[in-house]
């Protein structure tokens, strides 16, 4: 009997030996493991960041094109202010921002505010005016300067928002009078 017992705590200890070193080696695989992982993920997170870097510096340089191209549309349509549809297509909950370039045509500075007015459209219950965000605060144009404003349409995601056409008028007022208007529509869809 001493035999066996002998031979199982023999090759019990030989187990435990053997279990010890494989713990030892499962333990130094799994630290290179977690340092691997975290360099790929330091490495990971350099190159989205860099992306998106690239992003806020394309968006900028876009900013300036759509600046440029208004300003161009300005001055060779010798026009008082560009526009940028006639026709704005949007979903309920939708917003878009519309850029829109005014032209001091005069010999003298000029101070503007932009109105909105809603002409025609479904009956709501809140004023589609109010979906348009934008300074309207007066500003001073110099001599045949332009300036390039922006303006945040955004529809109401609940029954507010009546589907159809709304037709606006977007105008320039220099004092009490209007220097520029502008016909649009915006067409809401469910």
């Amino acid at each position: 009997m001493k035999e066996l017992s002998q031979i199982v705590t023999g090759k019990r200890g030989e187990w435990m030996a053997f279990n010890k070193k494989g713990s030892l080696e499962i333990s130094i695989q799994a630290i290179v493991i977690v340092v691997l992982a975290m360099t790929l993920l330091g490495l990971g997170l350099g190159f989205v960041r860099g992306m998106f870097k690239n992003i806020g510096g394309l968006t900028e340089q876009v900013t300036e094109d759509v600046r440029q191209k208004i300003g161009r549309q300005l001055i060779e349509g010798d026009e008082k202010i560009a526009f940028p549809r006639s026709q704005i297509e949007i979903k309920r909950g939708e917003a878009v921002v519309l850029d829109i370039g005014i032209r001091n045509k005069g010999n003298l500075d000029m101070s503007y505010k932009m109105i909105i007015t809603k002409l025609d459209g479904p009956t709501t219950t809140a004023d589609p005016v109010g979906w348009f965000q934008y300074d309207k605060d007066e500003r001073t144009l110099g001599t045949a300067e332009f300036d390039v404003r922006q303006m945040r349409l955004d529809i109401p995601s609940d029954s507010s928002a009546v589907q159809g056409s709304y037709y606006f008028t977007f105008e320039v007022t220099v004092g009490s009078e209007t220097y520029a208007t502008k016909d649009f529509f915006v067409v809401v869809r469910g």
